[in-house]
């Protein structure tokens, strides 16, 4: 079976959860039997074309972009996306799948599909009515209604958790039935490699270091976690705040910070790479990740499969991931007070520490494993063939 998959994240280009995902699915698959071909926007210094861990990797177009060109820039990758894959498909015989992952390449996926007369199978990461909270203005009802025609067009939904099987099935009028449920995984082996030098060899020295890796946009938290934080350090002088990740919002959080006065409290890391990543949390006291929506949470997976303790916000997939008081603990990020109260409680109870990071590591052990979801996606694949080709017959 030959899969085309779209997306527009793929490592080293990585903004949220959605390339690792597809990293990881990608190469699970070949050991399912699978033969998995991803187009992608080019990234500098990566060649056109590479063969990773048996994945068949083809980079196209300019690298990827956010701001003012963002809209001609999807526009412009997705040409690119169907060209190549017109390409390809020629050169291999032809496609049995394509495998479509989020709006950004709805229309190459969309479109190749029907080209070829393959099947479509659509996985749902998030939707922009939940990533903001509604839907405000022009752009944000654009996106939407190509969200909608994936999804609608689509032979079959993926989403990867229950909480947005029910988000989308609301959204888009689509049979909650009808869109299978995998949820996202993670690797033990890509957490254990540490760098020979880091920036950040110093974390955890002296001190209690509190992680948040993510995207710096509202819908994650990162403000109420600032202002949580502003309580804790008075109870535990020795806490110390380190924000991984890019986004829109830095610099008002910056600025958040100087206001309350916590500049020596709070680091602002950028990007971190994978094996400064490790280190991270290899060195964390714990990992927040106080989000306001969140389809799915795979950062929660990630702490907890390096022993470190997590604090989540109660909504979407983390509050599916995590068992308050058993694998991790829960509040809601827009009480302030309870979630400074969480991360001190965290911080200064060991024993508590201790019993949710291994409850935390056998339950991403047993049910979050890339071997099983890479599985219960190649049965996806093959159900989607079967009824294909029976509707064809």
């Amino acid at each position: 079976m030959k899969v085309l998959m779209f997306s527009w994240e793929y490592p080293p280009h990585m903004v949220g959860g959605l390339g690792q995902h597809v990293f990881d699915l990608s190469r699970f698959l070949i050991k399912q039997g699978v033969e998995v071909h991803v187009i992608t926007p080019s990234a500098p210094d990566c060649l056109p074309y590479q063969n990773e861990n048996g994945v068949h990797i083809y980079r196209v177009g300019k690298p990827a972009l956010e701001g003012e060109h963002f809209k001609s820039w999807i526009f412009s990758f997705n040409s690119e996306a169907i060209r190549a894959a017109v390409c390809v498909n020629d050169q291999i015989g032809g496609f049995d799948i394509v495998h479509a992952h989020d709006w950004l390449v709805a229309y190459a996926g969309r479109s190749v599909s029907k080209i070829f007369s393959l099947p479509l199978v659509t996985t749902i990461h998030a939707t922009e009515h939940g990533r903001n909270l509604g839907l405000h203005n022009r752009m944000q009802l654009e996106i939407n209604e190509i969200e909608k025609n994936l999804a609608l067009e689509a032979d079959q939904v993926i989403c990867c958790s229950r909480y947005m099987q029910n988000e989308v099935s609301t959204l888009f009028g689509i049979k909650k039935e009808a869109i299978y449920v995998i949820p996202n995984g993670v690797d033990p082996e890509l957490f254990k490699k540490l760098p020979s030098t880091s920036p950040y060899s110093y974390v955890g020295e002296n001190e209690k270091a509190v992680v948040f890796l993510g995207r710096l946009v509202p819908e994650k938290g990162v403000m109420q976690l600032i202002q949580a934080f502003s309580q804790v350090v008075k109870k535990v002088p020795l806490a110390r705040l380190y924000i991984g990740g890019r986004g829109p919002q830095r610099e008002i959080l910056e600025k958040e910070v100087a206001r309350l006065g916590l500049e020596e409290k709070v680091v602002f890391t950028g990007f971190i790479g994978l094996e400064d990543r490790n280190l991270i949390y290899k060195r964390a006291s714990l990992a927040v990740f106080p989000s306001l929506y969140e389809p799915f949470g795979i950062v929660a997976l990630e702490a907890m499969v390096t022993d470190t303790p997590v604090i989540v916000g109660n909504v979407g997939g983390l509050a599916e991931i995590v068992e308050d008081g058993v694998t991790g603990l829960k509040v809601n990020a827009l009480e302030i007070d309870k979630l400074a109260d969480a991360m001190v409680r965290l911080l200064t109870d060991e024993l508590l520490a201790e019993k949710l990071k291994r409850n935390a590591r056998e339950k991403v052990k047993n049910v979050y494993s890339w071997e099983a979801i890479a599985k219960s996606t190649a049965d996806v694949y093959r159900e989607v063939l079967r009824v294909k080709q029976k509707v064809i017959c």
